[in-house]
């Protein structure tokens, strides 16, 4: 005989306890499903929304965690069907969630340095991964002493500290972190004890190398846990970032999760063949194709078809693999916080560099303005503030993770930073000007993937797409083809398919005034013009 739950809620209290707003949400059925179990590592749904949050005294400490390239459709409490991740959930039910969450530029070291500055990778100097130019564009470059949000909790009695991933060329001491420990490199491999690089002591900018065996995002977790006792008996508030490394490439599990999916079929997404037939031939000449990863070695003996297929499987079981672990210590982390007391007086963020695509058209990888790679996770348990359970629909960008931090901290966000504090938003009292659209910009055409320079708008039902050194443009209208397959531009920038002509002159005026809102005069000038056509 079965025990009953006692925990188990009904699907009627559940609506009713999370309110109206879930009804709304694609993926709602699965979501109320899953608050009404008790997930390993996870507090029962009631618990949680039962639980009176004591409101933070004094200063707050933040913990501020970056994943790397973790799609929102690869976490369950978005609604993933493809695997659990009940730990990350866990921050989710206990704070607040973001649904429209997105990235300036779905590349790592741009995407970070826009993070820390609040500034699109124009105004911060990061505008690929590579320091060198690329395409024609300017080097990339990231001036250590530029405003950031650690250099000014630190300047206003914070002590910091960064454990992870770094990926920026210059000193984390003369950017503005106490501590830091960051590995070299943008991933992997995870097993490879050296090429940890730590600051001589608290304070210190003298860099220097030491050993870590063991699995990279386990010593991030244990350094990032040792650090919070330290920084907890300085009697100053902190600042704590941690920055995943996984999952990336080379998608390496810890040893105990080899084999865990082995005997999983992960289903292939509905782009899965996609043959980019009404797209700019940006997106044929990508290299990014399953078919063609090198990660896995298949039997030689497949088709092209089968060799695509094969490796999808190996790269799906790699890939959680290496996500469950990074799962597992954001249990760590936040069972930490509970059992040290820092809980009721440390808000914890969990968010993303950038998306990335788990076969979606076809592709590994990200960089394209696709909604795989533009999409973020974004979610906060700020106590006193932000409700359990809760959600919104408000749109976050990269830029406004630093000015959110400082008002946080209640520290004078500067003028010159370009996102929006999400404070009102966490009381449940989102301006009536929110935003509505956001601009993208992505730079970097380098080897191994070759993906063209391109930037655009996405608003609440459109996005358009300018590939401007090719003068080609995509267009689609994300209600009628959330899939973004079927490109409204006939001729990849002839004209506009009939009857969305008033639509595409709303939306090249948008984006050239946000170009001018945000300061960028990179690439070239909106200019539509049929693609045949001559200066």
């Amino acid at each position: 005989m079965v025990e009953k739950n006692k925990y188990a809620i009904s699907r009627k209290d559940a609506i009713k306890r999370l309110g109206s707003l879930t009804l709304s949400l694609p993926f709602a059925p699965s979501v109320i499903s899953r608050l009404s179990s008790n997930a390993p590592g996870t507090e029962s749904a009631p618990a949680i929304l039962k639980r009176r949050q004591p409101a933070i005294k004094g200063k707050p400490n933040i913990l501020w965690i970056t994943t790397e390239g973790v799609p929102v459709n690869a976490l369950s409490c978005y609604g993933s069907y493809l695997t659990r991740t009940p730990n990350i959930d866990r921050l989710a039910k206990e704070g607040l969630l973001f649904r429209n969450s997105f990235c300036n530029n779905a590349l790592c070291a741009p995407s970070r340095a826009t993070l820390l500055t609040g500034k699109y990778n124009h105004l911060n100097g990061m505008l690929s991964n590579y320091y060198t130019a690329s395409n024609g564009q300017p080097a990339s470059t990231f001036e250590a002493h530029q405003q950031n949000f650690a250099r000014i909790l630190k300047n206003n009695g914070y002590n910091t500290a960064i454990a992870g991933k770094w990926h920026l060329p210059a000193n984390p001491g003369e950017v503005g972190f106490d501590r830091y420990i960051y590995k070299k490199g943008a991933g992997g491999p995870y097993y490879k004890a050296g090429g940890y690089f730590q600051n001589e002591e608290f304070g210190s900018t003298k860099t220097v190398e030491r050993e870590h065996p063991g699995y990279g995002t386990d010593n991030f977790t244990n350094i990032t846990i040792e650090w919070m006792k330290d920084l907890q008996q300085r009697n100053k508030p902190f600042l704590m970032t941690l920055q995943f490394f996984n999952d990336h490439r080379p998608f390496d599990p810890p040893h105990k999760y080899e084999h865990i999916y082995d005997h999983q079929r992960f289903p292939e997404p509905g782009t899965f063949w996609d043959n980019y037939e009404t797209r700019s031939s940006a997106a044929r000449i990508a290299h990014m194709s399953i078919e063609d990863m090198k990660d896995f070695n298949p039997p030689s003996d497949l088709s092209p078809r089968q060799r695509k297929q094969w490796n999808y499987q190996a790269f799906m079981r790699h890939f959680f693999g290496t996500l469950k672990s990074q799962d597992d210590n954001m249990g760590r982390i936040l069972d930490f916080l509970d059992q040290s007391g820092l809980s009721d007086n440390t808000i914890v963020v969990y968010t993303g560099d950038h998306g990335f695509y788990l076969g979606d058209h076809g592709w590994f990888d990200k960089r394209f303005m696709y909604e795989q790679a533009l999409r973020v996770p974004w979610m906060i348990r700020y106590p006193g503030v932000t409700k359990p359970g809760s959600e919104t629909d408000a749109w976050v960008l990269s830029i406004d993770n630093a000015p959110t931090v400082l008002d946080m901290a209640g520290i004078s966000i500067p003028a010159d930073m370009q996102g929006r504090s999400l404070m009102p938003v966490f009381q449940g009292k989102t301006p009536s000007d929110w935003r509505k659209s956001m601009y993208y910009h992505y730079y970097e055409f380098q080897a191994p993937h070759w993906v063209l320079p391109h930037y655009g708008i996405r608003t609440e039902r459109f996005k358009l797409i300018s590939y401007y050194t090719i003068n080609e443009w995509e267009m689609f209208d994300l209600q009628k083809d959330p899939d973004e397959m079927d490109n409204l531009m006939i001729e990849a920038g002839y004209k506009v398919r009939e009857g969305y002509e008033d639509v595409l002159q709303k939306l090249l005026k948008e984006l050239e005034d946000l170009r001018k809102q945000y300061k960028d005069d990179t690439g070239l000038p909106v200019n539509f013009r049929p693609v045949r056509a001559y200066n």
